[in-house]
């Protein structure tokens, strides 16, 4: 009875053993003595099998007793060997407490069996040392105060432009401002000034001349653009809307106009009623008709174009200078 409990026992303790050997965990660090604030490796380094399933601990950013983790790496594969696969993660440590330190145990778990276990590391001892300094050959000194350097234009360049710029835009935000309020277009635009009335008309009856219209069969554009013209005329000569008033009205508004004699009258009348029947009626007047409706214009427009007079100025000579020249 006593050989079947030992074999059972036997059998329950021996996988685990062997499980254990296969399964190995380790931490070391590339040295075990340094100085203060440098900079050391700590490696977990994992001996498994091929088919284990074991997870890398998260590690916090102090592992305690003045330890900090700067960076961590991937784990990386080192060997495999058959079924055997050795793993390391590496940790990049410092240290600002000089002294003697230990990294605690690091746990792993794993699973085994459909059972979670944990694995531990050994906790690792290193030392953290000072600089050592000499006194009889070196002189410690208290710290220096900032030296001044007197500043130079490239310093103060970028500064400068970056004011000027902000500067410039103060400014142009007030003018846009007070034009605003004024009600002013922000640049003002000289305009050349229009010309005179008469110098439009004459000029468009020129071109309209040389278009020669009722010559080549098109009486109606020609009359409606000779009466346009016309139009635009009387409407910026006379002040009145011509361009929406009919033939008699145009007519009878300038009837009592000082500036139009009969001749007038007779020849704005002519070109005018002319016009509406070749318009309206699709009258077709004879060569001679079309050329005297031009010609009439014409003479309208120079009958009753505006004139600027020049005044001189004139020169008032005193009595006594005139003595004095005279005395001359």
């Amino acid at each position: 009875m006593r050989r079947i409990l030992l074999f059972g026992a036997l059998l329950i303790i021996f996988p685990a053993i062997v499980f254990s050997q296969m399964m190995t965990i380790e931490a070391k660090l590339d040295s075990n003595k340094f100085l203060i604030g440098d900079q050391v490796k700590l490696h977990l380094l994992v001996t498994k099998p091929k088919g284990a399933n074991l997870n890398f601990p998260i590690l916090p950013d102090s592992l305690g007793n003045g330890i900090e983790i700067i960076e961590r790496f991937k784990p990386d594969t080192i060997s495999k060997n058959g079924d055997i696969i050795k793993l390391d993660q590496a940790y990049l440590i410092t240290s600002f407490d000089s002294g003697r330190h230990a990294v605690p145990p690091i746990p792993f778990e794993f699973l085994r069996d459909s059972i979670v276990d944990t694995l531990f590391t050994d906790s690792v001892i290193f030392r953290v040392n000072t600089v050592q300094v000499d006194t009889t050959k070196k002189t410690i000194y208290d710290i220096k105060a900032p030296i001044d350097e007197p500043f130079s234009i490239m310093e103060i360049l970028g500064y400068l432009i970056w004011g000027l710029i902000g500067l410039f835009v103060i400014i142009l935000g007030y003018y846009a401002y007070r034009k605003f309020r004024r009600k002013e277009p922000l640049i003002k635009i000289t305009q050349k000034p229009a010309d005179p009335p008469h110098v439009i008309a004459l000029r468009e009856l020129d071109i309209l001349k040389d278009k020669k219209l009722w010559q080549n069969n098109l009486i109606k554009k020609y009359h409606t653009e000779l009466t346009d013209i016309i139009r635009k005329y009387i409407e910026a000569r006379f002040i009145i809307p011509a361009m929406e008033m009919t033939s008699y009205e145009i007519i009878d508004a300038l009837q009592h106009e000082k500036y139009l004699s009969d001749q007038n009258h007779s020849g704005l009348r002519q070109l005018l009623t002319l016009a509406d029947f070749v318009k309206f009626a699709k009258a077709q007047p004879l060569p001679d008709e079309n050329d005297f409706s031009i010609r009439n214009a014409y003479q309208f427009v120079n009958d009753t174009k505006l004139i600027e007079k020049i005044i001189e100025p004139v020169i008032i000579v005193k009595e006594e200078e005139m003595k004095g020249g005279s005395n001359a």
